[in-house]
């Protein structure tokens, strides 16, 4: 019979979500086999079986990820068998190693190996390491050589991968040559255990406690409910819609009494209520009676359209464009209702408001344009064009703190108007800030954090410099991609420069776009050439969460050549191209285009690339 081939020598030049899923469900047993040789013995065979089938099962992770961490992967079995022993490894280290599925109640589960054979293997094993049994695995059962054992040790997180291959040498093979139980496939199946029941008395006692117990449980619950409902009168099924509807009636409204300038708290509850209409009660009645009834409510980016239990707060009623408008404010969400076309309701989520998310709301929206009802604390309202970031900013009128119409961005993103709005002194001196508007009823606020070479910038900056409006210039049109989506903030962020080969220099942008509902988006291009660098979906990457980012692209010099160009965050301190080893955040290489690429951070982890 010819030599069995090892299941790392199975391998695939495209690999996918469903060539891991294959690769974990065809070589099952084998990676259950990895797992139980790597666990201590001091679990005992039962938990011990149970949790080499858990640490398989949770091998596979969610798809963004899998998809994130198979750019360069060209085999399906490595990877999930990295994967297994990673698991393995951290199990046996942690105190209580017994996150395991399935669970097994009232059975014992052995595996099917000769008893002899399994103890002479774990006498010799039980001392070692969990780094040396994984080494002795790759090397024994995989059939790697040393040098290919440590690399994959290396990749599956074992910092002292050298000592733990030492160690694996030194195990008594005397002793474990004639093993033949966990090591042959044809003995030791994982999935074909022996079972025996627990202790039938013991676990007879522990029933009848166990059933004392919820009884004494379950009545102490009913003699509270009891208890509680005492004395109190009956309801009857019509009160709770009826105090509903008294606590949204108009004399319910709530008004801000505190001047914006006497608190701390500068978002929309700060906002007074507005507008020449402010006591029509017809007017209120029937936006209240809009977002009661649901008839003709839309909501942005899925906010929900519920009406409020308590009566919300009234920041604007009067006429705007020939139509009746009445904006609420209900802590969470803002509602804007417009009684033209038989009366249309909006509302958008707007938790955690600050002071620049909160200081303009789309008030009216025309084949005009829209105007914007600015909060009591802007002193100055301005207009730009983001495409041409050396204009200085242009007089954007206003009255009755809602502005003259402003038009939205070009089909051709030619232009782009963004409104740049500057506080009053008593919240900060000179804070000017730029919004922009996506759609929805709040503009979403613009910033910028540069470059690493001018220094360490922890917080993005207001995106009102030079800098900062050239970045947005060149980024601005990717944002046409959101529109509508319930954009919060979008930032800026220059995380690498890079000298090319042809002398000149690049900066690699990632534009981070977040949500009111806490998704984002995240875009790194590298310019001034505009070229595509990765994007990620509902994602931390770029943001204060997750500021260690990898980017790779395809970059041709003016002579023709191809070159990889790849480049990581501050934290980034060195660059693995294939198998060779780059010092530093960035790298361009001939030629090397399709090449695996990672990146190791000073904290020890290691990052990839975002998906093209």
């Amino acid at each position: 019979m010819g030599r069995v081939q090892t299941l790392a020598e199975r391998t695939t030049v495209e690999v996918g979500p469903a060539e891991v899923e294959a690769a974990l469900l065809e070589n099952y047993p084998a990676l259950v086999r990895l797992a139980y040789l790597v666990l201590p013995s001091a679990l005992g065979r039962h938990r011990r079986i149970l949790a080499a089938h858990g640490v398989v099962q949770r091998a596979m992770p969610d798809r963004r990820r899998l998809e994130r961490e198979l750019i360069g992967e060209t085999s399906a079995f490595v990877y999930i068998r990295r994967r297994v022993l990673r698991d393995a490894v951290r199990q046996a280290h942690a105190r209580t190693p017994l996150r395991m599925l399935p669970q097994v109640w009232g059975l014992r589960l052995f595996p099917r190996s000769g008893a002899a054979d399994d103890l002479v293997l774990d006498q010799v094993m039980s001392a070692c390491t969990p780094e040396a049994r994984a080494a002795w695995t790759l090397v024994r059962i995989e059939h790697l050589d040393v040098a290919e054992a440590e690399s994959e040790l290396r990749a599956a997180g074992v910092e002292r991968a050298s000592g733990a291959i030492k160690e694996a040498a030194e195990l008594d093979e005397s002793a474990v040559a004639e093993v033949r139980g966990p090591l042959g496939a044809q003995v030791f199946d994982p999935c074909a255990v022996r079972l025996a029941p627990t202790d039938l008395m013991r676990r007879k006692a522990r029933g009848r406690a166990v059933a004392i117990a919820v009884t004494l449980f379950l009545a102490l619950i009913l003699l509270a409910a009891l208890a509680l409902t005492a004395g109190r009168e009956p309801t009857t099924a019509q009160a709770a819609p009826v105090a509903a509807q008294q606590e949204l009636s108009v004399d319910a409204l709530r008004r801000t009494r505190v001047l914006w300038q006497d608190t701390a708290r500068v978002d929309f509850t700060a906002w007074p209520a507005r507008g020449s209409r402010t006591n029509d009660r017809d007017l209120l009645s029937k936006a209240l009676d809009a977002w009661t009834s649901g008839t003709g409510v839309t909501s942005v980016a899925g906010a929900s359209t519920t009406a409020p239990i308590e009566a919300p707060q009234l920041l604007y009623a009067g006429d705007v464009d020939g139509a009746a408008v009445v904006l609420f404010h209900d802590g969470q969400r803002l509602a804007r209702y417009t009684d033209r076309d038989g009366g249309k309701l909006v509302v958008a989520r707007t938790d955690d408001a600050d002071v620049t998310t909160a200081a303009v709301v789309a008030i009216s929206e025309t084949t005009g344009g829209v105007r914007f009802l600015t909060a009591p604390w802007v002193a100055e309202t301005g207009l730009r064009d983001l495409k041409q970031p050396d204009l200085p900013t242009g007089k954007l009128p206003t009255a009755d703190a809602i502005t003259a119409p402003v038009k939205p961005p070009a089909a051709n993103c030619s232009s782009w108007p963004a409104l740049q709005l500057r506080s009053s002194d008593a919240i900060a001196e000179d804070h000017a800030f730029l919004v922009t508007y996506l759609g929805g009823l709040s503009p979403a606020h613009l910033t910028y954090l540069p470059a690493p070479s001018v220094g360490d910038a922890r917080t993005p900056r207001e995106a009102t410099s030079g800098a900062a409006l050239v970045s947005w210039s060149r980024t601005v049109c990717g944002l046409q991609a959101l529109q509508n989506k319930g954009v919060k903030a979008a930032n800026n962020w220059t995380f690498a420069e890079q000298r090319l080969p042809d002398g000149t220099y690049g900066a690699w942008v990632c534009t981070r776009s977040d949500s009111w509902q806490g998704g984002g988006w995240a875009t790194v291009k590298l310019f001034p050439a505009g070229l595509s660098a990765g994007h990620a979906t509902n994602t931390a990457i770029c943001s204060h969460f997750d500021r260690h980012v990898l980017a790779t692209t395809a970059w041709r010099s003016p002579t023709g050549s191809m070159y990889l160009l790849a480049a990581g965050s501050r934290g980034v301190d060195r660059l693995t191209v294939g198998t060779q080893t780059v010092a530093g955040p960035v790298a361009a290489l001939p030629g090397r285009v399709n090449s695996r690429v990672s990146a190791h951070v000073t904290t020890g982890t290691t990052i990839y690339p975002l998906l093209k």
